[in-house]
């Protein structure tokens, strides 16, 4: 789980760094940032909803509410399916 959060941190930083610097790439980069570290997100509240086990679900614990907040940021913003046609359509060339 630390591992694809430390990924996703680094994507996110990486396509912020390639925004502000107006590069051209930075659409794609921003898309495949999005995507997936919204992706690893829901994984990683998933499994710790998991470890968990039934008390997850109770408002008592906070996980339940990232496990929220998670699957409604892969919907915001643009859906993960949209994010894959941008990043599909900026590497493929034009015909």
């Amino acid at each position: 789980m630390a591992t694809d959060l430390v990924a996703s941190r680094l994507m996110v930083r990486n396509a912020a760094e390639h925004l502000d610097s107006k590069s051209p790439i930075a659409p794609r980069l921003c898309s495949m940032a999005k995507l997936f570290a919204t992706d690893k997100c829901f994984d990683i509240c998933n499994s710790a909803l998991q470890l968990h086990g039934g008390y997850g679900y109770l408002k008592d614990y906070a996980v339940q509410q990232y496990m929220r907040d998670t699957r409604v940021h892969q919907i915001l913003e643009g859906t993960n399916e949209v994010m894959r046609g941008i990043i599909a359509g900026s590497l493929l060339p034009e015909a």
